[in-house]
């Protein structure tokens, strides 16, 4: 199972590749692959698994807004 630094990884490859990886029926690897993270803390609620790997596994700042 990938590491979901990988999947942001695979995300960021192509558009088509964002798509899937991104999409609602890859939630499942998301929440597998964050599973694998020792003592990691659970998702926050008003965020993405996409989101918080970006924010736990990347160095870059990103804003997300919600109207």
């Amino acid at each position: 199972m990938l590491h979901p630094r990988d999947l942001l990884n695979l995300a960021r490859t192509s558009k088509a590749l964002r798509g899937i990886v991104m999409s609602r029926t890859f939630a499942s690897a998301w929440k597998a692959a964050r599973a694998q993270v020792e003592d990691l803390p659970d998702l926050p609620e008003m965020m993405s698994e996409p989101e918080y790997a970006n924010l736990l596994f990347f160095n870059n700042c990103f804003v997300s807004v919600s109207y």
